[in-house]
């Protein structure tokens, strides 16, 4: 697809930021650990002339599915050039939000910490702990989307070098075809794909439902499709005047969901599938579509270089007729704890991780993104990108993660669980979501 149309779609997408108010949402050194309230100030950028001090650790807070190979790579170099060290403390994907918190709590918060963009910032108290970087002069490059994300109250507080992307069905084109079946537009269209398909001895879906967090992406790609039919919705979730329980679109959408995967479209045993073994599932052509980001293809082609999946394509997930596609506020970003002892050296590793040639290195490292969020850094499109976007005839909107304060991955994956196990009715998993809610808004 045309990078130019890319481009002009997405500075659509984030008219819709503007409007629902979405004005705010770490490297690896040789050490990497494993453990399971003030105003934001303004400060000056880091004086260029002035080096910051050699010797120096930093620590940065990821989720273990945050920081990548591309990461450590990056963070060897800066020390190399600087003698400054970066020590990943990794937490599992579980764990990472109530360790992260617990820091913070204590007193003994990191010195630079991930936290997914847009209102999600908001769950780490960014008033509290975030550096207002504002002033940095890498602030200037960002794209309009960039900032929009990583902007709270004004300021910008956090640093992106991701991606904006959406979730979709990502489908086998070759599988289709085997099948004989077309893009389904509704739900009842999807259901005859998925017979169709079983028919064909083909697993119509690949999902990794081991993974809490991939759970909760199913309910999270409905937030367009809420926000259009009722306008204003976002604002009424996060000023905790509206209630997911009360919304018959996401009931009918988890009964849906649970019915999928009663009639085995899913596969046998998928509760106990992973993340980390979907390529290989989808580079094996045995499953025709999967739940994913649109430069996913990328990833697989990598590793399976004749599975064709540079031709795959993809459309919004059909689950309640739904016909938006659900774009994020940027992905992941980075934030420098103002109380830490290293400012000065935390911004030195800012401004190496954006200086153009590593930006270049990085997203090459980096399959699973698009557009980076900087203007002088050219990006990437997939195949997959283009056709959701033509796929989507009710266009891209914000997913509830990027508008939606306390939409949490792992307390909605747990409730999803339990909804497959027959655990829990579609009414009670919204309903756990407005109780785990309910105590972030107290």
């Amino acid at each position: 697809m045309k990078q130019k149309n890319k481009f002009k779609t997405i500075s659509g997408m984030f008219t819709i930021l503007a409007l629902v108010g979405v004005l705010a949402g770490c490297g690896t050194s040789s050490s990497t650990t494993t453990e399971t309230a003030k105003p934001v100030e303004t400060t000056k950028s880091a004086d260029p002339t002035k080096a910051p001090a050699k010797g120096v650790t930093i620590k940065v807070a990821s989720s273990a599915g945050w920081t990548k190979d591309i990461d450590k790579k990056l963070a060897e170099q800066f020390k190399t050039e600087t003698g400054n060290t970066i020590e990943f403390v990794i937490s599992p994907d579980d764990q990472y939000t109530n360790v992260l918190k617990a820091k913070f709590a204590t007193g003994e918060g990191p010195d630079v910490y991930l936290t997914s963009s847009g209102v999600a910032m908001n769950e780490y108290l960014p008033d509290q702990h975030a550096l207002d970087l504002s002033n940095e002069p890498w602030v200037t490059r960002y794209k309009d989307w960039a900032k929009a994300g990583t902007t709270r109250n004004g300021k910008v507080i956090a640093l992106n070098t991701w991606s904006v992307d959406g979730w979709g069905l990502l489908y086998n084109t070759a599988l289709f075809e085997q099948a004989g079946v077309q893009v389904p537009t509704n739900y009842q269209e999807f259901l005859k794909v998925c017979e169709m398909l079983t028919a064909k001895g083909i697993t119509p879906i690949y999902e990794p439902g081991k993974a809490e967090w991939h759970q909760e992406i199913w309910l999270n790609t409905f937030g367009p499709m809420i926000a259009k039919k009722t306008p204003g919705i976002y604002e009424q979730f996060n000023t905790n005047k509206a209630k997911f329980a009360d919304q018959k679109d996401l009931e009918l959408a988890l009964t849906q969901m649970k019915e999928v995967a009663d009639k085995g479209y899913f596969g046998k045993d998928f509760l106990s599938q992973t993340w980390e073994n979907s390529v290989d599932a989808m580079g094996s052509g045995k499953y025709a579509m999967m739940l994913t980001y649109s430069t996913y293809q990328n990833e697989v082609i990598a590793k399976f270089p004749n599975s064709k999946a540079d031709t795959w394509k993809m459309f919004p997930v059909p689950l309640n007729d739904n016909k938006s596609w659900a774009t994020s506020s940027g992905g992941i970003v980075r934030s420098i704890n103002k109380d830490s002892k290293v400012i000065d050296a935390a911004k030195a590793y800012f401004n190496f991780l954006v200086k153009a040639d590593n930006l270049k290195v990085y997203y090459a490292g980096r399959p699973d993104l698009g557009p980076t969020s900087f203007k002088d850094v050219e990006g990437k499109s997939t195949l997959a990108y283009s056709t959701v976007m033509a796929n989507a005839k009710d266009g891209a909107g914000l997913d509830f993660e990027g508008g939606v304060q306390f939409f949490n991955q792992s307390t909605i994956g747990k409730a999803v669980q339990d909804l497959y196990l027959g655990g829990k009715t579609p009414k009670q998993v919204l309903e756990s979501i407005d109780a785990d809610r309910a105590k972030m808004f107290k």
